[in-house]
């Protein structure tokens, strides 16, 4: 495994295992939330390049704060960007969902997840049903034909190479909500 890419699954479970104790410590769920007209005018209002020299910090106040102002991402979808996300470069996000979202596949990035909150099932592999390139090299459908389901609790890692379908087909409860981190293959 290449040195860069084991340094940054670390940093991974690093920022996850930080961000459950938040949550844990605050004794409450925390929902994520964002909305793609508001990420989408950031993203046209921030500079091409993110500045890597320069340190992302969000403390406890202000993810708070963001998770709680902001409407969904798409239905029963919330998101919190952590860093500057694009589809060629990845980014780090934490999303909650309230119900089953659209089966995705990423032809350039790998997810890595870690749940925080929650129970669910995840299905992957198989093949989208209906895709749609959403962007360049981004694909949604409606669900998944075939694949292998999983359940996933919180302390669950999950790591879904490029080009690997996912869904997650049902949502045990009211919500689970999952740290992603998506990098380039």
């Amino acid at each position: 495994m290449p040195k860069h890419l084991r340094w940054f699954i670390v940093a991974t479970i690093a920022v996850a295992s930080v961000f459950a104790a938040w949550v844990k410590h605050n004794g409450r769920l925390q929902s994520v939330a964002a909305h793609d007209a508001i990420y989408q005018a950031k993203a046209q209002a921030a500079p091409t390049t993110q500045d890597d020299s320069r340190v992302i910090f969000f403390s406890a106040k202000r993810l708070d704060s963001e998770v709680h102002k902001l409407p969904e991402v798409g239905p029963g979808t919330f998101r919190v960007d952590l860093n500057e996300y694009s589809a060629s470069k990845g980014g780090a996000m934490v999303l909650r969902r309230t119900r089953p979202g659209r089966a995705e596949v990423h032809k350039r990035l790998t997810d890595m997840w870690y749940v925080i909150q929650g129970e669910g099932t995840l299905v992957t592999g198989g093949s989208l049903s209906q895709s749609t390139e959403t962007e360049t090299d981004e694909f949604r459908g409606p669900r998944i034909a075939g694949g292998e389901e999983r359940h996933i609790s919180p302390g669950d890692f999950v790591r879904i190479p490029a080009g690997v379908p996912h869904w997650i087909r049902q949502i045990d409860g009211n919500e689970i909500l999952y740290l992603v981190v998506k990098a380039p293959k």
